[in-house]
């Protein structure tokens, strides 16, 4: 009886990681859906938008998935994904370009490029990255 409950008990445990799993996805689901409704309402209706308005990021830390959103200024993000990004802040980590010449350092706040730099360097692994490159375009990789 014991081994049975055990054995249940680790089914369970399964399940609910996986319903928890699923709910993560569908909330960083439709907070993209979200995002991109309101930066193409904002176009339509005349007014300027931003480059890179709103981005969604998908990795992997340790294994774990890990997602955010950067939308109306605002960043959510899983807390691993913000502890490795904030250690990166924290350090002054820079990026860098040599065509065009540019440099941002690492940042949670702004500009919107150094946030999604600073995410993606926080990922052990960057696996889906989608990004507003304005009117009619959306990049994903």
């Amino acid at each position: 009886m014991t081994t049975a409950l055990a054995r249940r008990q680790v089914v369970l445990e399964r399940r609910q990681q996986e319903a928890v799993a699923t709910a993560r996805a569908l909330c960083h689901t439709s907070q993209v859906l979200v995002a991109r409704q309101r930066v193409a309402s904002r176009r339509r209706q005349g007014h300027q938008v931003e480059p890179l308005a709103w981005f969604a990021i998908q990795g992997r830390i340790d294994d774990q998935v890990v997602r955010a959103v950067w939308a109306d200024g605002r960043l959510t993000c899983d807390r691993p994904l913000r502890t490795r990004a904030r250690l990166l802040v924290d350090l002054g980590a820079e990026f860098s370009s040599d065509d065009p010449p540019r440099r941002f350092v690492a940042s949670l706040q702004a500009p919107p490029v150094a946030v999604l730099l600073t995410l993606i360097r926080a990922c052990d692994l960057a696996t889906v990255i989608e990004v507003d490159l304005g009117e009619g375009h959306i990049g994903a990789s």
